[in-house]
């Protein structure tokens, strides 16, 4: 476990080192594919550890762990405009399988684009209430979330909240989505044409953990990747199926 995260340490370190890069900017309804209908199925591994209760750490010192092989559907079902924000409400998203357990089902989000930034925020009820509610802009829902991805593209730099409720004060890339790195991948195995794609590594990396979400233009999230570096949770997933109109 140790040599993985180190590996993934050093990536992240050397991308840190890399100059600003940038696409032109572009509809960006287009490029992560958001439409009614439009899904896309993962499939990799998870892992956890069970919960132990005093009588069973009285029985014995070992811990247990769990890993299973899982497919997952992320789906587009209902879309909303409210003046410069387009909010989509999506069943099940790779964000689920952090700290996986048995019995873990697909939850609803909200995809948000908004000022050139794409946000994905877990729909609680009374979230979801305000996504039906024409009245409501969902403004306040978002100016001060930070974004997963920010547009234009850019290398080693971290997104940034339309409204900051306070300044950041740290001068690394760490507690926030940066893309540390882009390359040209091969996605055949999701039932495209077998032509290299780019793809943009999104990191957002802590002390006790880091995600990484792979985004190919015109494509969508085609990769999923999530270690925490002390209690053993991991969930490593690739897209395997995609259906875009």
């Amino acid at each position: 476990m140790f040599g993985k995260i180190a590996k993934w340490f050093v990536l992240c370190i050397a991308a840190s080192a890399v100059g600003g890069t940038q696409v032109p900017e572009q509809d960006l309804q287009t490029l992560l594919r958001l439409k009614i209908g439009n899904y896309w199925v993962y499939r990799g591994t998870v892992e956890w550890t069970y919960p132990s209760g005093p009588e069973e750490d009285a029985k014995s010192a070992r811990t247990r762990f769990g890993k299973k092989h899982i497919t997952w559907k992320s789906e587009i079902i209902e879309e909303v405009t409210r003046g410069e924000i387009k909010a989509f409400l999506v069943q099940g998203s790779v964000f689920d399988l952090p700290w996986y357990e048995p019995g873990t089902k697909p939850e609803q989000y909200l995809w948000v684009i908004y000022r050139n930034r794409f946000y994905s925020i877990g729909a609680k009820p009374e979230i979801l209430a305000r996504f039906h509610d024409p009245k409501d802009s969902l403004t306040t829902l978002i100016i001060v979330e930070e974004p997963v991805l920010q547009f234009p593209l850019r290398l080693n730099k971290c997104t940034v909240e339309v409204k900051s409720e306070e300044p950041r004060e740290r001068d690394d890339l760490r507690y926030c989505w940066f893309l540390e790195s882009k390359s040209g991948k091969d996605l055949s195995s999701a039932g495209l044409p077998p032509n290299a794609v780019d793809v943009w590594t999104a990191c957002y990396q802590t002390i006790p953990s880091h995600e990484v979400l792979g985004f190919a233009p015109t494509i969508g999230f085609v990769s999923f990747d999530f270690s925490h570096h002390g209690t053993l949770a991991e969930a490593h997933v690739k897209l395997v199926e995609v259906h875009l109109q």
